[in-house]
């Protein structure tokens, strides 16, 4: 028999492959080589499915021996295995909606056999596999909004690069008042006032060397002889004075005799 078959079928991947594909490529195996022997399919299928799938199909037929059932019945035990492991695998997909899952489930619980137990089976796959409802009806959060920047403040100038503040112009000092004449200090203006060299003018107000016009005490009035023009260190009445010479002081003294000495 072994010389008579034509090809041969991988080994079934029990992870990700599909059963009924495979059943259907199984089928055109058996046409491709004309077996229509019952009794050679058993064999034949069981050589064929690989060791995976061999080892579940004898865990589902237990207590009895695989080779001891029909090829009809050890394909509708593989095929209600893997029926109803894709059916408790099945949950609902993220983005899915609710009504989409429950379609599918009820779908491939009709593969499944469950008989009289298949609302409580599809009634506990839907409960378990639904998404929760914060997943679900949540809409998609949108976006942070931008953090508003903040402009940089503009850096303070340098010390050096400073607008300099106009200097104020300073006040006159008061005129100081000595014992005998008042003494205007000098503006800015003026000259400064010192005793005349020799050659130099002298002025008539004060004494100083400068022109009367730029005498700071032209408008002082003598202590001496009161009069606008000149102050008391140049008064003609004092050198005068000094000149004369002292007279004596005379001392009346009135004598007042009171009654007492009358009498006596």
């Amino acid at each position: 028999m072994a010389a008579g078959i034509i090809s041969r079928l991988e080994p079934f991947d029990c992870r990700n492959g599909d059963f009924d594909y495979y059943l259907e490529q199984f089928d055109h195996f058996l046409m491709l080589n004309s077996i229509e022997d019952a009794a050679k399919k058993v064999p034949l299928f069981i050589t064929s499915i690989g060791q995976d799938a061999y080892r579940i199909l004898k865990e589902s037929c237990e207590p009895m021996d695989p080779k001891e059932k029909s090829f009809e019945e050890l394909k509708a035990a593989l095929q209600q295995y893997f029926a109803r492991r894709q059916f408790y695998n099945r949950n609902q997909r993220p983005n899915e909606q609710l009504g989409a899952f429950i379609n599918d489930v009820k779908r491939l619980s009709l593969k499944c056999s469950f008989g009289p137990f298949s609302k409580e089976a599809l009634r506990d796959r839907i409960a378990c596999g639904k998404l929760s409802e914060d997943k679900t009806d949540k809409p998609a959060p949108s976006p942070p909004a931008p953090v508003p920047v903040q402009p940089k403040a503009a850096p303070a100038p340098a010390p050096e690069t400073a607008v300099a503040k106009p200097k104020q112009p300073k006040k006159p000092k008061a005129p100081q008042i000595t014992g005998q004449e008042v003494v205007v200090p000098a503006t800015e203006g003026q000259k400064q006032m010192r005793p005349p060299k020799a050659g130099e003018h002298r002025c008539k107000i004060c004494g100083h060397a400068h022109k009367e016009a730029d005498c700071a005490h032209k408008d002082a009035s003598c202590f001496l002889c009161r009069k606008k023009g000149h102050i008391a260190s140049v008064c003609r009445e004092k050198h005068q004075k000094k000149n004369q010479p002292s007279q004596p002081v005379q001392v009346h003294v009135h004598v007042q005799q009171t009654s007492a000495m009358k009498n006596e």
